[in-house]
Parts: structure tokens; sequence; C-alpha cells
């Protein structure tokens, strides 16, 4: 709407001395030029927490093949499901499931890092 009426006073004359100086432009920064992305195998239920620290402590977001914990520890597996699930409620992170033939490799992404999918 802004660009209609300036227009209409620029074409019909009635452009202040103001607004006839151009603006500048503005520059968007980002918070971070890059991501590192790790990538692991959740062998126990000890990896599985140390990657959650690591989202959480330096907004690292992580692939991590769960495939391992699956088969080796059902338990566990189940367990860290649950952690995910409470990661996700509490820290606002996301998590996506990426591929599930034969193996469980999931992304993991702190609440500053939105995933989309398409």
């Amino acid at each position: 709407m802004t660009d209609l009426m300036n227009y209409l006073k620029k074409n019909l004359g009635l452009e202040d001395e103001d607004e006839k100086r151009e603006e500048p432009d503005t520059i968007i920064v980002p918070e971070h030029s890059f991501y590192e992305i790790i990538l692991m195998k959740a062998k126990s239920i000890d990896d599985f927490d140390y990657a959650l620290s690591q989202i959480i402590e330096e907004k690292t977001p992580i692939i991590m093949d769960m495939s391992y914990l699956e088969r080796d520890s059902p338990e566990d597996f189940k367990l860290a499901a649950e952690k995910l699930k409470a990661f996700r409620d509490n820290n606002g992170g996301e998590a996506i499931l990426l591929c599930k033939n034969g193996k469980n490799v999931i992304i993991i992404t702190p609440h500053e890092i939105k995933l989309i999918r398409k």
C-alpha cells in the first residue's frame, strides 16, 4: 500500500523533498553463516544423551542413525524415544524421521533451526 501511495505522489508531483532522498539499503546478516551438522550412530543410550546435550548446549543439529540402538537394546530405544519427545516438548526442538528402510535415521535440531517438510 505504501508503494502505491509513493507512486501516486511521485506521478502527481506531491512528493516532499525529504521523500525524494533515497533510503539506504537494508542488509540482513544471518546469525550464523553456516551450521555444522553432526552425523553419528547411537549405539547406546549414553550416545543418545550426549547427542541431546550437544543440541541443547551447542545448538548443533544432529543426523543420527538409531538402528543399532533399536536392534541391540529395544528398551533403550523406547527410552530414547521418550527422551526425544520430552526434548521436543521442553526445548522446542524438532525431529524428523529421514529413513526407515532397515535404518531409523533421524535429524534433530534445536529450536533456533526450523525444519521445513516438503
